[in-house]
């Protein structure tokens, strides 16, 4: 090459910002114990009182995250570093009731004793009455196994009777969630759980309201979040009086339910000669609640995204333990994923150069109440999903042992391990990856973001003796490997945003 040549090619790279295929250099830098510490001498401190959603220290949290986002130069969202939302207490009330009608007799059931409604429950349609009851296995429907418990009986304008769990031959198809699911999809107007299998009891569990139990705290009640367009199906669960009611004989029932576990093969059918009329009635109160959200526009494709995500809440107060202490501090859960999140948003912020693609980063709220900050966003995001590209969540990355750390997403999301194993790979000290983790993928924050098919990683150091318990305190976090994880997440998020775009493999459950 010439010497003119030369010169006209480096006046032009020098012009060019660097890529997403340049890593500043100073970004493993920016990631250091101090500052990690720092956030969780914050975050986790007995001040914060375990972060409880809802609560005025979960409030001030969120502050504090904001705060640090706007300090790193981070864009907010529509003029704020917030996603609100809200969220529901509910109180069960009356009327609150089922009643069976079979020939000439109508049998009007107790509540607590012979039913109770899930938390889950919604009050459905006002009047519900006088409804054919079916029976459909364990309510569920799973294509890839030729398995569907609605096949063959018509559940529209029903009660469908369903037992609880899955055959034993299944895997992660038995949750109520879905079972609820998959019986509006299929029209039923109101669902009836039962623990029908053999050697289980009869007896009713369902939700321990407080006005059932007098004994529990008045707010001991459920914090739902619901999608505004969903109206949620009256859910209870029933024992032994409610299915003498509805068949002759419960031995024939249970056998039954043996029958479909023992061949896999469901065995559906109208309970012939019943009726139901139930009434569900909850008193609600609105709870607002906030995630906090900041961007990183991209070099290249701005519109087009990569979250960054992990959970800022943990689980409040309760009694307190032999030593007195009654504050569940959170430290590994998660404020350690929380302090990775914002030492990510700074090292981003503060680099020489820009990804290809915008990173979003989001601290979410109430996911220690079933995920639900996240679902909230997933469902009213601030971004277009169909622009997201990928979802990197840290949760419990503070008690590495002997180098190991757990990913969740390797059943779903190859072209994502695929990155981060690189990654790992390339670092001064790797970790000894595990694939382990695949029954925890549905609890934390990234199950939100797979349900949309958005191609996700779980990065995760395994659950411990403190888990949920006033022990999970500062001292005992492995700062130096919270350091290593975080920055592994960095690159990896790097990596993603200036790749194509990664294959999802659906695992049948998603949106």
């Amino acid at each position: 090459m010439n010497a003119f040549l030369l010169h006209v090619c480096a006046s032009f790279l020098i012009a060019l910002p660097l890529g997403a295929g340049t890593l500043p250099n100073d970004f493993n830098g920016r990631f250091d114990t101090v500052t990690a510490r720092r956030h969780l001498d914050v975050l986790a401190s007995d001040d914060m009182r375990g972060r409880n959603t809802p609560s005025p220290e979960l409030e001030r949290a969120a502050d504090y995250i904001a705060d640090q986002f706007r300090s790193f130069g981070l864009e907010p969202l529509n003029g704020s570093y917030f996603h609100g939302y809200h969220l529901e207490r509910m109180h069960l009330a009356e009327p609150t009731t089922l009643t069976i009608l079979k020939g000439r007799d109508t049998v009007h059931m107790a509540l607590k004793a012979d039913f109770i409604p899930f938390e889950m429950s919604g009050t459905g349609n006002a009047d519900i009455r006088n409804k054919r009851v079916v029976f459909a296995g364990f309510g569920i429907t799973v294509p890839e196994q030729q398995y569907d418990d609605y096949a063959g009986i018509d559940a529209r304008d029903a009660v469908v009777l369903v037992m609880r769990g899955e055959p034993s031959s299944m895997r992660q198809h038995g949750s109520m969630t879905e079972k609820i699911r998959n019986a509006r999809s299929h029209g039923a107007v109101a669902i009836l759980a039962v623990d029908a299998m053999r050697g289980r009891a009869l007896t009713v569990s369902g939700y321990p309201w407080p006005m059932l139990y007098p004994n529990l705290p008045k707010d001991a009640v459920p914090l739902m979040w619901t999608k505004p367009d969903v109206k949620l199906l009256p859910v209870f669960h029933v024992g032994e009086a409610v299915l003498k009611a509805l068949v002759d004989s419960v031995g024939v029932l249970r056998g039954r339910c043996a029958l479909i576990d023992s061949l896999c093969a469901p065995q559906s059918m109208e309970l012939p000669g019943v009726r139901i009329s139930c009434v569900v009635t909850f008193v609600r109160d609105s709870v607002p609640v906030r995630n906090v959200v900041g961007l990183l526009k991209g070099a290249v494709h701005p519109d087009e995204y990569v979250v960054m995500g992990a959970h800022y809440d943990h689980i409040g107060t309760g009694r307190p333990n032999e030593k007195g202490d009654s504050i569940f501090n959170g430290a590994d859960d998660n404020a350690s994923g929380t302090a990775g999140l914002l030492m990510n948003a700074e090292a981003f912020a503060k680099g020489a150069a820009r990804p290809d693609r915008s990173i979003l980063f989001i601290a979410f709220s109430a996911e220690e109440r079933g995920l639900l900050g996240s679902k909230a966003y997933a469902a009213t995001p601030l971004l277009p999903l169909a622009k997201c590209v990928g979802m990197l969540n840290m949760d419990m990355i503070g008690r590495s042992e002997n180098g190991k750390l757990s990913i969740g997403g390797h059943l779903r999301c190859p072209d994502l391990i695929a990155i981060n194993e690189e990654e790992n790979k390339a670092a001064d000290r790797p970790f000894t990856l595990a694939y382990d983790i695949e029954a925890y993928f549905f609890r934390s924050d990234q199950a939100s973001f797979a349900m949309k098919r958005i191609p996700v990683l779980f990065y995760f150091t395994g659950e411990h003796g403190d888990y949920h318990r006033q022990g999970d305190e500062i001292a005992k976090i492995n700062f130096a490997d919270l350091v290593r994880i975080s920055s592994l997440a960095g690159r990896v998020a790097w990596r993603v945003a200036g790749s194509p775009r990664s294959t999802y493999l659906p695992a049948g459950w998603e949106d």
